[in-house]
């Protein structure tokens, strides 16, 4: 299997906006709710498309998919077809994988105790940015105490834009990750015993208390 390719892209950055930390007592859950906004430099993100898929924008074949860990997660890809020679700057390139029906709620687990589930994100354009209001909720197995803080795992806030080539002559292939595109550094370090990319926002669950989340509760890997 071809390995990623993985891009900082200058001008891709995310910057908190609010957030609190709550129980639901009705799901046996602990979630959070963030905003952040999430910037793009359209003009370098087409400089850099067009050097891995030339006319990356112009061909209804190739499609993008968001990578939005911590956030929410996108269950496919979306296809540009009709929008192909129309997408010109940061919001018609938003409106390809902002319905919110593009993204799953259901409960998962990873294979430990901890069963996650992302809720419905809310994307609004403000000043040409993506500002996107999300939660995601954390609960043990049925039959365990209810959840606390400490059992939270390691999450980390990811905005990434996978660009996908289509494939030239039958629309029944799907499309090729050709490169990743993010906010971050492309070096790795360590966070607690986690690998992430150099400059990820994560949350320091050692240092939350249910109410308010402020920027102090998600530092920079470095």
């Amino acid at each position: 299997m071809t390995s990623r390719v993985y891009r900082k892209l200058p001008g891709m950055e995310m910057e908190f906006v609010s957030g609190k930390l709550e129980r639901d007592a009705g799901e046996r859950a602990i979630f959070y709710e963030v905003t952040f906004d999430l910037k793009l430099d359209f003009l370098n993100f087409l400089v850099m498309a067009n050097q891995f898929i030339p006319s990356y924008l112009d061909n209804p074949s190739n499609a993008i998919r968001p990578e939005l860990a911590g956030f929410a997660y996108h269950h496919s890809y979306n296809d540009f077809f009709g929008a192909a020679g129309n997408i010109r700057d940061n919001p018609s390139l938003f409106a390809l994988f902002t319905d919110p029906g593009h993204y799953m709620d259901q409960w998962a687990s990873n294979g430990g105790p901890v069963e996650q589930r992302y809720g419905k994100p809310s994307f609004t354009v403000v000043g040409n940015q993506l500002r996107i209001t999300t939660r995601q909720y954390f609960r043990l197995d049925a039959g365990a105490p209810p959840i606390e803080i400490s059992d939270l795992p390691f999450m980390r806030f990811e905005w990434s834009l996978n660009l996908m080539e289509g494939h030239a002559k039958s629309t029944d292939v799907a499309p090729v990750t050709m490169v990743v595109l993010m906010y971050t550094e492309e070096d790795v370090v360590d966070v607690g015993g986690h690998s992430v990319f150099r400059g990820t926002r994560y949350l320091d669950n050692a240092a939350l208390s249910f109410g308010p989340i402020t920027s102090a509760h998600i530092p920079v890997a470095s």
